[in-house]
């Protein structure tokens, strides 16, 4: 028998006859917190039997300085190919030569792992939804039936615009100071 969930998400889905509900799933966070002893039965996956069909794949590595005009041609027309393929493939690429400084990377690790160090009361008061815009803020998404195994993982999604634009930016914390 599993415990009372103290701290959940909550997911909304569209069941078999139409009807929108909403569902309570666990904050990932919180049971790792908690010392389980034994995951949730909807984080559990069954492996498939052949294990043969497997194979390791990454996203592309993309290096920014290859894309820069004046770059050999031939070197930039691969960069681009992979970047297309990597967007179109996997929806993200991991990128290496974007000349952002290290201290501004450590900076938003920090930020984030703050964030991410507050209490679950507190993340959920300093920030936005899934349900607000696009699909951003903090909690879980795209739980589309009620048989559907979880994923470990608790989301922070969210969209950056330049300053003066509005959309979708309340969703981002408030807390810690340094994140925004």
């Amino acid at each position: 028998m599993e415990k009372e969930m103290r701290y959940f998400h909550e997911a909304s889905l569209t069941d078999q006859e139409g009807r929108l509900r909403t569902m309570r799933i666990p904050v990932v966070q919180e049971l790792a917190r908690s010392g389980i002893d034994h995951l949730p039965k909807r984080f559990t996956r069954v492996p498939p039997t052949d294990r043969t069909s497997y194979t390791l794949n990454f996203p592309p590595v993309i290096n920014v300085a290859r894309l820069k005009e004046g770059s050999e041609a031939d070197g930039r027309a691969a960069e681009l190919a992979r970047l297309a393929s990597g967007v179109k493939e996997w929806g993200l690429v991991l990128v290496t030569e974007h000349g952002i400084g290290s201290s501004v990377l450590h900076g938003v690790r920090d930020a984030v792992e703050g964030f991410f160090g507050l209490s679950f009361e507190e993340k959920k008061r300093c920030v936005g939804s899934y349900a607000s815009v696009d699909n951003l803020g903090y909690g879980r998404n795209f739980v589309r039936s009620d048989d559907q195994p979880f994923d470990w993982i608790d989301r922070l999604a969210m969209k950056a615009a330049p300053p003066g634009a509005d959309g979708g930016l309340d969703v981002w914390p408030r807390k810690p100071p340094n994140f925004r």
